[in-house]
């Protein structure tokens, strides 16, 4: 047998150090919490900050798309294309209202509501991947939950206008939770870059329309946004959105977004440092809830489902 190209070979090199799930979701919690740090540094608005960063990362995305499964991987017809147009679409809900919320509310309160994904996904992966959540993890989503709303309380006691991006992050959370188990029922169809670049491209195209709408000029960002907006999608969505992607391929779904619930903490700690945003005693109290919460309702060793 000659020698392999030099693309299957960088390939058959990286398969040799499996990436495990565990080490997918804390890779990802580390990316995806520099998130609204980089939405708060950009200037341009909401809806234009959402279709770069998706749009952006489905452009980095491509090439390892074409590198493990061909221009076949991008191409799928017939339902699976209309599951990924769904998924995209609620990948669109998600980031546009989550990123619109941080417009009204502090990193704190945006990224720990918008972490409640684990309530949506226990619910709908019951109903539409037959997945039924132990006892322990509803135990552990309720004291999570109670730590969400400590925190958020005592950040709507400072600006009762702050309810507008609490409901707007809780409707991200339900978008996310969908979008994820779309992914879930797709492990099986698609390879994973190829369903990363429809989605994401799909959830560009989205918010580039919903932008236009407003009324917004996609093309009038600034070369400091460019700069923020090609962090956000190499680190954020790229690397921490997909590694969650990978890991609900071999997690279920609502161990995966349970172990969301350690971004609001970093983001937080981040925004303190970075933004000046002060960190209260309900950021503090409610953290301690959010982490006994992941505590308790992950298992030492988490089941995974049957590969693809």
């Amino acid at each position: 047998m000659g020698p392999l190209p030099g693309r299957a070979l960088r390939w058959r090199l990286l398969s040799r150090f499996p990436l495990t799930a565990g080490f997918a979701l804390t890779l990802a919690i580390l990316a995806v919490s520099w998130g609204a740090i980089l939405v708060r540094l950009c200037q341009a608005p909401s809806l234009v900050i959402a279709f770069y960063r998706l749009g952006l990362a489905t452009v980095i995305l491509i090439p390892f798309a074409l590198a493990t499964g061909g221009r076949r991987s991008i191409l799928p017809a017939g339902p699976s294309l209309a599951l990924v147009a769904a998924s995209g679409f609620l990948l669109a809900v998600h980031f546009g209202t989550w990123i619109t919320s941080l417009s009204y509310t502090t990193v704190a309160s945006s990224v720990v509501l918008v972490s409640t994904q684990p309530l949506f996904s226990a619910f709908f992966s019951g109903l539409f991947l037959g997945e039924k959540a132990p006892p322990r993890l509803y135990a552990g989503v309720a004291l999570a939950l109670a730590g969400t709303a400590v925190i958020a309380g005592g950040d709507l006691a400072l600006s009762p206008a702050r309810l507008k991006g609490d409901f707007l992050a809780l409707v991200g959370a339900a978008a996310a939770s969908g979008y994820f188990i779309i992914g879930r029922r797709l492990r099986e169809e698609m390879r994973f870059f190829g369903y990363l670049v429809l989605v994401y491209g799909f959830s560009a195209l989205f918010l580039g329309a919903a932008a236009a709408a407003s009324g917004e000029n996609i093309l009038r960002v600034s070369r400091g946004d460019i700069f923020w907006l090609f962090l956000m999608a190499a680190g954020p969505t790229a690397v921490g959105h997909g590694c969650f992607n990978w890991a609900v391929r071999k997690l279920q779904v609502f161990y995966v977004n349970l172990a969301a619930f350690g971004e609001p903490i970093l983001a937080s700690f981040y925004a303190f440092l970075l933004l000046g945003e002060t960190l209260g005693a309900s950021l503090w109290a409610g953290g301690a809830l959010v982490f006994a919460g992941i505590l308790l309702a992950l298992p030492r060793q988490a089941r995974s489902v049957p590969a693809g």
